[in-house]
């Protein structure tokens, strides 16, 4: 099993990119999320998992630890395969998808492709346990952070340069708006808790 591959993405396409590691280029499927995160030339860790099929060996990676776990989550659903649970992952950000399996929210979750009542039903049933022992945060009491200072502002875009996501970006300065950091003190702690 490959945990992760670090290198430079040498192409971007529809459903996948291809990131190049020690002259290799490993083909990954991936999420919108994950994909228009990245850019072409420049280095990511990529978390990975393979998936493994009589006629096929694919690998899927994020940009994030959280996006994997909700993703071997989905996966884990009977009728979710790799490509469904691709497809909600690149209609909802990881922090909504546990908001509607911990409030029931069916509706939500068939905003993605491919997911009818039924199956937003199953992955509400099969994981709505596995969700809340997750991190996560009430969008309904998510914050805009953006408003709290200018420091913030450049550390939440720093941050999305480096291919975290925007609701557990607003998790962590939301953590730490209270404290009286310098911008680099505030970019240094809020990578320590988003690792």
């Amino acid at each position: 099993m490959i945990s992760y591959i670090i290198g430079q993405i040498r192409a971007i396409n529809e459903d996948n990119f291809v990131i190049e590691n020690n002259s290799m280029g490993y083909i990954i499927f991936s999420s919108l999320t994950t994909l228009t995160n990245i850019e072409i030339n420049n280095e990511y860790k990529i978390y990975t998992s393979m998936q493994v099929r009589e006629d096929d060996i694919s690998l899927f990676g994020f940009i994030s630890k959280d996006e994997l776990e909700m993703f071997l989550h989905l996966t884990s659903v009977s009728t979710i395969g790799p490509k469904t649970a691709l497809g909600i992952l690149s209609s909802l950000s990881v922090n909504e998808i546990k908001n509607a399996i911990l409030n029931n929210d069916i509706n939500k979750l068939t905003v993605a492709k491919g997911i009818g009542k039924k199956s937003a039903s199953r992955i509400i049933l099969e994981l709505v346990d596995k969700v809340k022992k997750m991190n996560f945060v009430p969008i309904e009491k998510t914050e805009d952070v953006s408003v709290v200072n200018e420091d913030f502002d450049v550390a939440k875009e720093a941050l999305l340069n480096l291919g975290y996501q925007k609701n557990d970006i607003d998790r962590v300065l939301l953590e730490l708006k209270d404290n009286e950091l310098s911008l680099e003190e505030l970019v240094k702690e809020s990578l320590k808790r988003l690792i």
